[in-house]
């Protein structure tokens, strides 16, 4: 058996058009499986209707759920119907995947089994700015929150192995996000992602795409703008405890590292319980685990420690008194940000398989 009969391609749909069908139509002599997800398409009837001599199954949402949630219908429905598959291969239906890298991509899914393969655009020729630039800055972001380098953090065109299809149908993410969380996922896989580059064809600027700039970046980078905004709000409700009493106790010159000492602790105390709830329950969405509260704070005493290090190391340096001490524990803080955002989501909250 050739062993591309082995492997699903999967094609989510959503308005499509005749570039659909042409490439149905390239694709058919060499993939023998082929899944269409039609996710609540309302003017496509009559592509669909020619897909399906192109095609072994045309699912449907009725009505339009998101790209992350029509590759997952096709991932259960695959684990059903082809228990034997080598692998899914999944990508677009508007003709920014030619044959020869879904056959690439294929092939080299095959030999790499223990993790995803991703097909990553090279970025030459005329490329909308918006890609770019959307391109480039994920791959920045998801590098600082995961320390995993991507080329492509955006590409549709992914090779699924067979061990990874029933996890990946679980993944959370309906939208644009499910790619992202996707790769993420991918620290915990047997394997690293690898890379095959792929040529980058956009169609009239990519104006067929549905990807929504705002809202769907929006929906990326959710957890980590749900993070934001704990910190905001835990940093304004521990800058007011810690301003509060450093007006109360520091009145003269002496014993200033001690007050220092002693706001940070009341002020972290409160707002770290605060920032801890938060965190568990809205950004990581952790079910109930007794030590990730003690590691929680753990690393809330650490980060709470060089604070108050650095905080008094250059307050005493540049001789800073009363309100300006919270500015110069701010901009210290803001440099721990990251690092405290990247610690909790892969060891205080880390999703276990």
């Amino acid at each position: 058996m050739n062993t591309l009969d082995q492997c699903v391609v999967l094609i989510p749909a959503y308005q499509p058009d005749d570039k659909l069908i042409n490439l149905l139509i390239e694709l058919r002599p060499v993939f023998k499986r082929i899944v269409l997800v039609d996710d609540g398409s309302t003017k496509s009837d009559a592509i669909f209707a020619k897909a399906k001599d192109f095609s072994d199954a045309i699912l449907k949402h009725e009505v339009n759920r998101g790209k992350g949630a029509a590759i997952k219908t096709g991932l259960v429905y695959i684990l059903e119907a082809y228990p034997d598959a080598a692998g899914v291969i999944t990508a677009d239906a508007d003709g920014q995947h030619i044959v020869r890298d879904i056959v690439r991509v294929a092939e080299r899914m095959i030999e790499n089994p223990n993790g995803l393969t991703l097909g990553v655009r090279r970025f030459t020729g005329k490329v909308p700015l918006r890609s770019i630039f959307g391109n480039k800055f994920t791959i920045f972001v998801f590098f600082l929150l995961t320390g995993m380098k991507v080329s492509d953090t955006q590409t549709g065109l992914r090779g699924i192995p067979h061990k990874l299809i029933r996890r990946a149908s679980k993944l959370p993410g309906k939208r644009y996000e499910y790619e992202m969380t996707m790769l993420a996922d991918a620290k915990r896989h047997d394997a690293l992602p690898v890379e095959v580059p792929i040529d980058t064809i956009y169609i009239q600027d990519n104006a067929s795409s549905h990807f929504h700039p705002i809202k769907d970046a929006i929906r990326i980078y959710r957890s980590l703008l749900q993070f934001c905004i704990s910190s905001v709000a835990a940093f304004l409700l521990d800058n007011i405890v810690f301003s509060v009493l450093i007006a109360l106790l520091n009145k003269g010159a002496t014993g200033r590292e001690m007050h220092i000492l002693i706001a940070f602790a009341v002020a972290r105390f409160i707002s770290g319980n605060f920032q801890y709830l938060y965190n568990r329950f809205v950004v990581f969405k952790q079910k109930v685990r007794k030590r990730s509260y003690f590691q929680y704070w753990l690393l809330a005493i650490g980060i709470a420690l060089l604070s108050a290090v650095f905080t008094g190391l250059l307050s005493r340096i540049g001789d800073v008194r009363g309100f300006w001490i919270t500015l110069v524990k701010i901009l210290v803080e803001t440099g721990l940000f990251f690092g405290s955002y990247s610690i909790q989501k892969k060891w205080v909250f880390k999703r276990r398989k």
